[in-house]
């Protein structure tokens, strides 16, 4: 054998690492200890061809080494092999020249089981652990501990008591740690704790894709909606605010008191109307540019609404919120200034370019909407004429829609959104081998999230009476409800309508709009059916990209298909689609077109301009 031979095995080593995925399995053996190659292939998403391959290339070049084991069925373990390739010149040198004299930890010398004094050989006392799948890190870490206060002479024996023991403390800390978490989960007060004691297959529902549960803390609003009327008569501080300035400050101490429970969007409801009254008595332009400009600094979205034309509601508010002495105001003669006021908002909005605000025009008289002009993009355009529609619903923006109509306007502000839980459409229809089928398994899973809503209902009550100030210190020496917590609404957001009709008969929604409208009416049915208490759980579309791309990845994981992307939105079909669809789901819809295309929309409810 020549002196250049021995370089040969470190040459098999580094062909056998030829990409990045294989150092990513040593990696994970290292970090982890023995893997099958089912293992190795999920932590890795590989297939399992792939990472089988690859285990048998780095077994055969002495990098890993496996076994089979008999647990609940064979299977073969992988583990790391002690290997070092130093390509430097000094590394090179010692191959060929062999290594430098070894430099033991302080020289540590051991007697042995023949009682003779040696060199303490670290890798050879760790060798049995580290193939029997033990982490690498898990052994050095421990070797350091015991190697601190051994001394020369110590038996190979009393080492290797010091080692286990110091393992079984790991272990020990390590439980101890699960512990502590399991005893402060037991406090804890969350969606997820609730839904792990009562319903763990919501959780694994959520974990697999099939469902994703948005808010898993503790119970906060997704969206709420503000009462600037209310603001206005009874005050924020037991003081009814006498000017726009202070109405404005009142309503920003109202809004950082919401802020505590509410965790994303803020809707301020006829805004144009109900600020007219105060704002008809002074030069409001400043003020107002002030309050959006803060506004646009809050964290979260800012929604305006702003009313085309006299709602139908103005004439019919009941005045329950009348300060003692005060006159029920008639909001019909303010339109005129709720006109300017409106033009007047967008125009802050575009000079400032306050990003964080958005307007939503709703639209009471059609020949009205004209004189608003062109609206900037990402402006929303609520039809309010519809017989459908009721006598106001609140809109924030294509987030959600919240419809109070049994109960009047009063109970469609101050109110929010408790919970959304989307549901994986074409998931459904790519286990289905029918339509019939689909529609089961559809109304069993819509029923299934039927009962976590009850469930998180519940708790959501209790902890909002327990640990929120929902209430405020009203101008008649009285406290009123800021939150109807009893109005708030938990959404069932749908993910891909288009594509699991798709799935299911080869065809897009726009080609088959009957299929789309009776998977709604299923979904609806179920809701309907699964409602077993007075709490509100509404159907609506799902627009967060995130989860959306989560349930295509996992989809397209799980059926090794080459399925077409989801898009947000239930239906990723055209505009018109939209429309004829916008009724069956009033929880939130939306649809885009650009300002000129409204005109040619019938009976459409919700449209973002683009």
């Amino acid at each position: 054998m020549g002196k250049y031979d021995v370089l040969s095995d470190v040459a098999k080593k580094i062909s056998a690492l030829d990409n990045d995925v294989k150092l990513k399995i040593l990696a994970l053996l290292i970090e982890e200890g023995s893997k099958s190659i089912t293992d190795i292939a999920h932590e890795l998403d590989l297939n399992f061809s792939t990472a089988h391959k690859y285990l048998e290339q780095l077994q055969a070049a002495g990098l890993v080494t496996s076994k089979e084991v008999s647990e609940n069925r064979l299977k073969r373990l992988f583990t790391i092999k002690d290997f070092n390739i130093e390509l430097s010149p000094r590394g090179i040198s010692q191959m060929l020249n062999g290594p430098e004299e070894k430099k033991a930890r302080k020289g540590l010398k051991v007697l042995n089981q023949n009682g003779e004094l040696v060199d303490f050989d670290e890798k050879l006392f760790a060798q049995k652990y580290l193939k029997r799948g033990m982490p690498q890190g898990t052994i050095v870490s421990a070797m350091n501990s015991i190697l601190e206060n051994a001394y020369d002479g110590v038996t190979l024996l009393e080492l290797l008591k010091l080692f286990r023991e110091e393992l079984q403390k790991k272990v020990q800390n390590i439980q101890e740690v699960f512990r502590q978490l399991e005893e402060s989960e037991k406090h804890k007060r969350t969606y997820a704790h609730l839904l792990e004691m009562l319903h763990p297959e919501a959780l694994e529902m959520h974990a697999k894709g099939d469902i994703f549960i948005k808010n898993l803390a503790e119970p906060r609003l997704l969206n709420f909606v503000h009462d600037i009327r209310g603001i206005s008569i009874h005050g924020a501080a037991g003081k009814q605010p006498k000017s726009l300035k202070e109405l404005f400050e009142q309503t920003e101490l109202v809004i950082n008191n919401v802020s505590a429970f509410s965790q994303s969007n803020h809707v301020f409801d006829s805004f144009n109307f109900f600020i007219a009254p105060l704002a008809e008595k002074e030069n409001y332009l400043q003020v107002l540019k002030n309050f959006l400009v803060c506004l646009n600094k809050k964290i979260g979205k800012s929604y305006i609404c702003l009313e085309v034309g006299v709602p139908r509601f103005a004439k019919r508010i009941l005045p329950d919120y009348v300060v003692e002495g005060a006159k029920t105001i008639d909001y019909n003669k303010f339109s005129e200034l709720a006109a300017k006021i409106s033009k007047d908002i967008i125009a802050i909005i575009k000079t400032e370019k306050l990003d964080n605000i958005s307007v939503i025009t709703k639209i009471w008289e059609k020949d009205k909407f004209k004189d608003m002009g062109n609206l900037v993009p990402g402006t929303y355009v609520a039809n309010m004429l519809p017989e459908w529609q009721s006598i106001n619903a609140s809109y924030v923006g294509e987030n959600a829609r919240f419809d109070a109509e049994w109960k009047g306007w009063n109970r469609t502000v101050r109110m929010g959104e408790m919970q959304t839980i989307a549901v994986n459409l074409p998931r459904i229809a790519l286990k289905s081998k029918s339509e019939a089928e689909f529609l089961a398994a559809l109304k069993q899973k819509m029923k299934e999230c039927c009962d976590f809503i009850l469930n998180m209902a519940e708790l959501a009550f209790g902890e909002f009476l327990r640990r929120y100030e929902t209430q405020i210190k009203s101008a008649q020496k009285i406290k009123w409800d800021y939150v109807h917590l009893d109005d708030c609404v938990y959404s069932i957001s749908l993910v891909g309508l288009n594509e699991a009709v798709e799935i299911l008969d080869g065809k897009s929604l726009d080609e088959n709009l009957a299929l789309g409208k009776k998977i709604i009416n299923a979904c609806d049915s179920a809701v309907k059916d699964g409602k077993t208490t007075p709490f509100r759980i509404q159907l609506k579309e799902e627009i967060d990209s995130n989860i959306i791309k989560r349930f295509y990845n996992l989809d397209s994981q799980m059926f090794k298909l080459k399925i077409k992307e989801y898009h947000p939105g239930a239906c990723s079909g055209s505009s018109r689609t939209h429309i004829k669809l916008h009724h069956m789901l009033l929880g939130g819809h939306c649809a885009t077109a650009t300002q000129s295309e409204l005109s040619e929309l019938k009976d459409f409810g919700l449209v973002k301009i683009k």
